[in-house]
């Protein structure tokens, strides 16, 4: 495994400038992006109020299930004796989901370690498990390569409803029967077989998806004694109880904080990523398994279009007395993490950036500022196979990625072999053909109008069959170079899967089913620094 380096420009305008400190965006967060931050806010967190004993208690009763780990127990019991935290998250993704979710975690364990060399005392890593994400879409479904595409496949999850990931009990048997498809799909190694029992191991002793989930975090991480926590734990819900109290009574002012500083941002020229609205509650309460999302109205808090409503101080005796119906969304959950853990420092994407970008002066509202917000690392797994490819036609990870080089390569090669003449016979035969109809249909126009359409019709039938024979002349002079246009898909398919970064659309599955499963533990003994360099891993 070789590791390289590399600076690849955001798509994203906000994460652009957040980045490289552009455009005034540093005034809508509290600190700059920068480890040389960290003392400062150290300093911020001597103020923050945890219940360590109780926290790191609520810890080990959700790790336990998988057991904790020698040095997840040497963190825990840091955290107990005042560690500061670096925090991350995501949703509880099918085998984890995208590479991203499995770079976050990395991301959080090498700043951890940088954050506690710097500050000499030891800083400790969590993940935060969105388990009370009740948009099943957004985590049922995994992407491989069928005949040279990228493919979606879709786990059924309607019957499911508006259960939340950690609500939701797995259906095994139509669990199982999408994982044997996924798993058929991936070429067979040394590796198949044991990647299928660890992965049908983790289901069995699964009820929920993030039960499913929070098993590979385990897995991956444990030797780095990486602390996880899933959101919706009743234990921590209980936990939250006087926060929730606090976020109900300010709702109306969180809302309208919220909206103002995001059509500042709208000024700017950023994109609403909130699309904050000003009778906001910003908070879900479940009602008969179903998660509810609250508004404001008239004093009130309802929800479906007026179905269920509550006054503030019913919604305040749940938050006092049954907390674990209630849930947070995506302007209250950073406050929420915020409150409970003493954060030095969170790790987002760019679509996590863009939230936090309008909740400075929420934050306000609740007596604390930003923590240190940092980006996570960027990575990307390059196989022998696209490596030699990649010498193969003289191109490197900017080329590909950056520069889109293997585009312009098809579209040379294409040029290049192109029968021209035939193309050239073709478009000569439709323009005749077109010059012909035009008297064809003057001439049965003139005896009846009705046979206009017929005409026109037939006309387009034959262009159509003109444009078939084209287009079969195409796939033929394809078919004879299909060696090239396959090694340009290959390059294409691994790297920039549906136009976009590898780490956002395959699992780790499919690399460790080429390299074993020891992929991410092996990723962590990489030389990685803490930058905003994309990380290039040669396997």
């Amino acid at each position: 495994m070789r590791l390289e380096e590399q600076y690849a420009a955001p798509a994203n305008k906000l994460m652009n400038d957040y980045i490289n400190g552009e455009n005034g965006i540093y005034d809508y967060f509290s600190y700059e992006p920068a480890l040389e931050k960290f003392a400062e806010r150290m300093e911020a967190l001597k103020e923050h109020p945890v219940d360590r004993l109780r926290l790191s208690s609520i810890l080990r009763n959700y790790m336990g299930r998988h057991g904790i780990s020698g040095k997840a127990a040497e963190h825990l019991q840091a955290f107990e004796n005042g560690a500061p935290v670096v925090v991350t998250g995501q949703q509880a993704g099918l085998l984890t989901g995208p590479l991203y979710t499995v770079h976050k975690a990395i991301s959080v364990i090498v700043l951890a370690k940088e954050a506690s060399d710097r500050l000499n005392q030891k800083v400790v890593p969590v993940f935060w498990i969105a388990g009370e994400d009740h948009d099943l879409s957004e985590i049922s479904h995994l992407y491989r390569e069928v005949n040279g595409r990228v493919d979606k496949l879709n786990f059924p999850h309607v019957e499911y409803g508006k259960s939340s990931a950690s609500a939701a009990k797995i259906n095994k048997k139509k669990i199982t029967e999408f994982l044997e498809e996924y798993f058929r799909s991936m070429p067979e190694t040394a590796h198949s077989k044991e990647l299928h029992q660890m992965a049908f191991r983790f289901l069995e002793a699964s009820d929920s998806f993030t039960d499913f989930f929070s098993a590979f975090i385990h897995y991956f991480f444990q030797e780095e004694g990486l602390l996880f926590i899933d959101a919706a734990f009743p234990e921590l819900r209980h936990y939250e109880s006087s926060y929730f109290l606090e976020m109900i009574e300010k709702s109306e002012a969180i809302a309208a904080a919220v909206h103002r500083t995001e059509q500042s941002l709208v000024a700017q020229g950023y994109s609403a990523a909130i699309e904050a609205e000003a009778d906001a509650a910003n908070l879900f309460i479940t009602v008969q398994g179903e998660r509810i999302l609250l508004q404001r109205s008239e004093g009130s808090f309802t929800g479906n279009n007026g179905a269920v409503s509550f006054t503030a101080e019913e919604l305040k005796e749940i938050a006092a007395n049954n907390p674990e119906r209630l849930s947070n969304n995506v302007v209250t959950r950073p406050l929420m993490q915020e409150m409970v853990f003493p954060v030095l420092a969170f790790v987002g994407g760019p679509g996590e950036i863009s939230y936090w970008a309008a909740l400075k002066e929420a934050f306000k509202l609740m007596g604390m500022e930003l923590p240190i917000i940092l980006p996570r690392l960027g990575m990307t797994l390059v196989n022998r196979q696209v490596q030699s490819l990649m010498e193969k036609y003289g191109l490197d990870f900017e080329g590909v990625v950056n520069d889109r080089k293997v585009s312009q390569l098809k579209i040379q090669l294409m040029d290049s072999i192109r029968d021209k003449d035939a193309e050239e016979m073709v478009e000569e035969l439709k323009t005749k053909l077109q010059a012909d109809y035009e008297a064809i249909q003057e001439k049965f126009s003139s005896i009846s109008k009705g046979l206009t359409p017929i005409v026109e019709k037939n006309l387009k039938i034959h262009l159509k069959q003109l444009d078939f024979l084209k287009n079969k002349l195409e796939d033929e002079v394809m078919l004879q170079n299909s060696t090239q246009f396959t090694h340009f898909e290959t390059l294409e398919n691994e790297l920039i899967p549906n136009n976009s970064l590898q780490e956002r659309v395959y699992s780790p599955f499919l690399y460790m089913n080429e390299y074993g499963k020891t992929l991410v533990q092996d990723m962590l003994k990489l030389d990685l620094k803490y930058d905003k360099n994309h990380k290039i891993i040669y396997m």
